[in-house]
């Protein structure tokens, strides 16, 4: 984990990666191991130490659960307000992303330290993960108390916008809370 006092630097790559079997798409999710809080797709920072978009790409599959990417195609660029653990970035705090449908190799290793685990899903269970952090934001509740097995927050809009998942514009305005909450406390060096 990165623990120094540097601010973050506005931008985010995520990998929708899935798998079609007999019963029909499977995704694959980690735990995250902090904020914020969740079950999410591999994801991270592009100009903290990358060079480019798909430098970061290929380092965070690499690094969060030891597959290699295979191919990649852009699914979606947008802006949103989501925050993570470094200090937001002046003067619009949230990050730029890129969403890549990516084609992976290897066996999977997930890390230790920025990770609980990684598994595939079904499409019923990516639905029902997102339907927690829906439900969740929707009662007004805190993003610090969103449950562990839920879909994070920033990525009910990601998938929401492919049609992996369905969300009503309500839940979807309710998640934005979620995911523009700052964290209790940012990382310190």
């Amino acid at each position: 984990m990165n623990t120094t006092a540097t601010r973050c630097c506005g931008t985010s790559v995520g990998a929708r990666v899935r798998r079609r079997t007999n019963n029909g798409w499977e995704y694959l999710l980690i735990g995250r191991a902090w904020w914020p809080i969740g079950q999410a797709p591999v994801a991270g920072h592009v100009y903290d130490a990358h060079t480019d978009v798909i430098d970061a790409l290929v380092a965070e599959m690499h690094e969060e659960v030891g597959l290699e990417v295979v191919s990649y195609e852009l699914l979606h660029e947008v802006r949103l307000t989501n925050l993570c653990m470094s200090l937001p970035a002046a003067p619009v705090a949230g990050h730029h992303w890129w969403l890549y449908d990516v084609e992976a190799s290897g066996e999977l290793h997930p890390d230790p330290e920025e990770t609980t685990g990684a598994r595939w899903v079904s499409a019923a269970e990516l639905q029902r993960l997102a339907d927690i952090t829906t439900f969740h934001a929707l009662a007004g509740r805190p993003a610090r108390t969103l449950p562990h097995e839920a879909l994070e927050a920033v990525w009910v809009t990601h998938f929401a916008a492919t049609g992996d998942i369905r969300a009503t514009p309500a839940a979807l305005g309710a998640v934005e809370r979620l995911y523009s909450t700052p964290p209790d406390e940012y990382w310190l060096g």
